[in-house]
């Protein structure tokens, strides 16, 4: 997060239109500066003002000819401004700050010459004309006006945003967010964000629209943004960041590696040119399970377990049970059969159990112990490397402090049949929704792509924070077996779990919104939009009402 000096109220707004389209990178110079969007920008600034008797502000713009000729025409229309560029000298740029400071001018119009040095306490409105190229250079511009002055309380940050690649960067910059995480910085654009005191962000619609569009079209874990994470951390240590470190720090969300990389070994050896946890081959797979699978921390259970297997060299089932209850954490023979399925490698499919290799695993006479395939390669330094990946998912757990699912978070269908205790990987086939050991998540893409054909096009979607309008899949009845179980899950018990996101952009993940209940009588037997294929629809009651944020996020559609 931004560290103030003064506090700021934040406006991301529209910029213009041009023939239907937003400004984007390529608008050239004649509609940056066109009378109309000279218009819009005396609009927003006037009705957003700013602290004080007079307005002080610095507009930054993306080139030199735009800030001569906005300068120009904002004189035209009541403004009194003056473009200060590169291009002038010393004596010159000292002469315009002193005209702003002492209020003979509204504006000074700069590309990027107050980034950094300047300091004009008095300036009490920032207005961001271009594209964000950097989110360092963002707060430098943005911290231009948040120096104290007697003559105001706060100032005022309009940021004009078009259909920029790079507006992901907003909340980068503005939330100090580094995790690269897009859950996490769609979560903070959606949130109400109220910084300290009068310090709050604000954004219009359609401007919101277009960092969620520019967070779901990035690539935040390619190698080059990676790497930069990475050796940020290293020098601030001074040393090898181990994989903790970066949550320690408050850097990358560690988890983000694995989008790229197997494991936490291979980063290591691409960033440092250093094989020292690549050289043991047989350990590779196993890694490679822990960060992918277990490094998430989307279930604690696995990681205890081996930490005290780790540690220890072996614990009775019995004795493991103890620790959970005491942790609050599940116990259920369901839970148990599950945790070692995983370890073993038995719930994953066979793709998967060649690519993990050695599993640590081994049960005998009711107690758990690593297995001597695994043992007899485990040096000391390869141990600590595991216990510090392991410690680095027990701390990202926190996230998921419900169990055996966190309301509002997000998970693949092969976390959720994993954490709903099924004993094999089955998520390749649970189309939309699967009845399996008295479960059935159900899986829902709330804005579908318009090319699907007619018979997929369900119009699923929320009557309400409370209520979901659900579809079954098409070609169904009444007779067919999972819709009757479904319909008659209040009677059996058959547990219902409601997963959604909001396009298939986002990725593989869904929002849990929780348990759900069928709304007796609800459900009919219609056509999809074809008029010829046949579906059932129901309603289910949602056990928590989702918060208003999300429920607004996963109902608009964000334009194209």
């Amino acid at each position: 997060m931004i560290c103030f000096v003064h506090l700021f109220i934040y406006f991301g707004v529209k910029d213009i239109e041009i023939d239907g389209h937003l400004i984007d990178e390529k608008t050239n110079i004649s509609n940056l500066t066109s009378n109309e969007r000279v218009k819009h920008i005396l609009q927003k600034i006037d009705f957003y003002g700013v602290s004080g008797e007079k307005v002080k502000g610095l507009i930054f713009c993306s080139s030199k000819q735009e800030a001569h000729e906005l300068a120009s025409k904002l004189n035209q229309n009541g403004k009194v401004c003056r473009a200060l560029t590169g291009d002038d000298n010393i004596e010159t740029r000292n002469e315009v700050v002193s005209q702003l400071e002492k209020g003979k001018l509204d504006y000074i119009l700069t590309v990027d010459i107050f980034n950094e040095g300047i300091d004009i306490p008095s300036v009490n409105q920032v207005v961001m004309l271009r594209n964000t190229q950097s989110s360092i250079v963002f707060v430098q511009q943005l911290g231009r006006g948040l120096r104290k002055h007697e003559s105001k309380e706060y100032v005022t940050i309009i940021d004009f945003i078009g259909n920029y690649k790079n507006n992901y960067l907003i909340p980068i910059a503005l939330f100090g967010d580094k995790s690269m995480n897009k859950d996490n910085y769609r979560r903070e654009l959606r949130e109400p964000n109220i910084l300290n005191g009068l310090t709050t962000i604000n954004f219009e619609e359609v401007a919101k629209e277009q960092i969620f569009k520019s967070i779901t079209n990035i690539n935040l874990s390619n190698r080059a943004i990676l790497k930069e994470a990475y050796m940020e951390t290293k020098n601030r240590l001074g040393r090898t960041p181990n994989l903790s470190d970066f949550l320690e720090l408050d850097s990358l969300d560690p988890y983000v590696f694995f989008d790229t990389f197997n494991h936490y070994g291979e980063v290591i050896a691409s960033f440092e040119k250093e094989d020292r946890f690549i050289k043991i081959p047989e350990l590779n797979g196993f890694l490679t399970f822990l960060c992918k699978e277990l490094s998430n921390g989307k279930r604690k259970e696995e990681l205890y377990l081996l930490k005290i297997l780790l540690e220890k060299g072996k614990i009775s089932q019995s004795e493991f049970k103890q620790i959970l209850t005491m942790k609050q954490l599940g116990s259920s023979e369901q839970l148990f059969k599950s945790i070692e399925n995983c370890l073993d490698y038995n719930f994953f499919v066979k793709r998967d159990q060649e690519k993990y290799g050695l599993s640590a695993l081994s049960i005998e006479d009711d107690t758990y112990q690593l297995a001597t395939d695994f043992t007899q390669f485990l040096t000391e330094e390869y141990k600590k490397f595991i216990l510090d990946i392991i410690q680095t998912g027990l701390e990202r757990s926190q996230k998921y402090p419900q169990e055996p699912l966190t309301i509002g978070e997000k998970y693949s269908r092969k976390d959720a049949v994993r954490l709903l205790n099924w004993d094999k990987d089955e998520s390749s086939t649970v189309y939309g929704y699967k009845v399996k050991h008295g479960t059935c998540p159900i899986f829902v893409t709330y804005h579908k792509d318009d090319d699907i054909t007619e018979t997929t096009q369900y119009q699923d979607g929320f009557l309400s924070n409370k209520v979901f309008h659900w579809y079954s899949r098409s070609n169904r009845s009444f007779k067919s077996k999972e819709v009757a179980d479904i319909m008659q899950s209040n009677q059996t018990g058959l547990a219902l779990h409601l997963f959604v996101k909001k396009e298939d952009g986002e990725g593989s993940d869904f929002y849990y919104l929780g348990p759900v209940s069928y709304l007796e009588d609800s459900a009919t037997e219609t056509r999809m939009q074809d008029g010829k294929t046949p579906v059932v629809t129901m309603n289910f009651e949602l056990a928590n009402e989702v918060s208003s944020a999300l429920y607004d996020y996963l109902n608009k559609k964000i334009r194209e």
